[in-house]
């Protein structure tokens, strides 16, 4: 064997096999995104992720999520079999054990997750997931009863003594109001579970306002039909909270591409048809445009 065999062979040959076995790798790569939407087809069922404690999205398996998606399934043919769970501690462990790899208690991943936030630095981070079709867009908005503050453009008023606001212990509202500003809003912050128990105080006049997302309150306010004129939903900027909201969509394993295209173009449909607007309105929600 000569010099030119004994020092080339082997780099040629890894060469070739990492040239080939990336080739295989790009085959096996196509083959399982139409093996994909091929198995959701064949089971003749979509499973959809949906999380606990978030309503009027969802909660134990009810909500405009849970709606949305079973508009969705319909149009693409299939039935629906909703998974919900509680959030784990941070969302990467929820794009784990929903999305990419599945969870040892709770089984293989759902074909989607819904209300997955639409964000590039989380698309970024989370690269093992397919992040798509943003269907709304929620914020932080405060709750507030208008006979007792006619107008809000501020926090300003929370500062005040014996002006109560309510927030859901823990939640990004909890926090911000417990330390901005020097903590300037913190005698006056009162904590619940859930954003709809702190609405319920307020209509009781336990508090003047409630801070949580749009829909959140606009749904929690829906239960009070009677009682709904007397407060009102609004923004109030602070340099601690998101100046626009953040879009929310569905999320799916990164492969998973063409269920991902046929989702989006049955969103689509939902979105032009007014369909998606009319599932909001069925919570007292008003549809928000991504």
């Amino acid at each position: 064997m000569n010099a030119f065999d004994s020092n080339f062979k082997f780099p040629l040959l890894k060469w070739f096999g990492a040239v080939a076995l990336g080739f295989s790798f790009q085959l096996g790569a196509a083959a399982q995104e139409l093996n994909d939407w091929a198995k959701v087809q064949a089971s003749g069922v979509l499973t959809v992720a949906v999380y606990n404690y978030l309503a009027p999205y969802s909660h134990e398996g009810k909500g405009i999520d849970v709606d949305i998606a079973k508009a969705l399934a319909a149009k693409l043919g299939l039935g629906l079999r909703v998974r919900a769970f509680t959030e784990d501690e941070e969302f990467s462990d929820d794009i784990r054990n929903m999305v990419t790899r599945g969870h040892y208690l709770a089984g293989a991943p759902a074909d989607i997750l819904m209300h997955a936030p639409v964000d590039a630095y989380i698309m970024q981070k989370e690269d093992q997931a397919l992040f798509f079709s943003p269907y709304t867009r929620d914020d932080i908005f405060v709750a507030r009863n208008i006979k007792k503050l006619p107008t809000l453009d501020s926090l300003k008023p929370f500062s005040e003594a014996g002006n109560k606001i309510g927030a859901e212990a823990a939640a990004l509202p909890s926090i911000m109001l417990a330390g901005a500003d020097g903590a300037a809003y913190a005698n006056n912050l009162v904590n619940f579970k859930t954003p709809k128990e702190a609405v319920d105080a307020m209509v009781n006049g336990e508090l003047v306002a409630v801070m949580a997302t749009r829909a959140e309150l606009e749904w929690a306010l829906h239960q009070h039909p009677d009682k709904k004129a007397d407060y009102f939903v609004s923004k109030v900027p602070h340099n601690s909270l998101p100046p626009k909201g953040w879009a929310v969509g569905m999320a799916t394993k990164k492969s998973n591409k063409e269920l991902a295209e046929k989702l989006t173009v049955a969103m689509n449909e939902l979105k032009e048809s007014g369909e998606l607007e009319k599932i909001f309105a069925n919570y007292g929600v008003r549809y928000m445009r991504p």
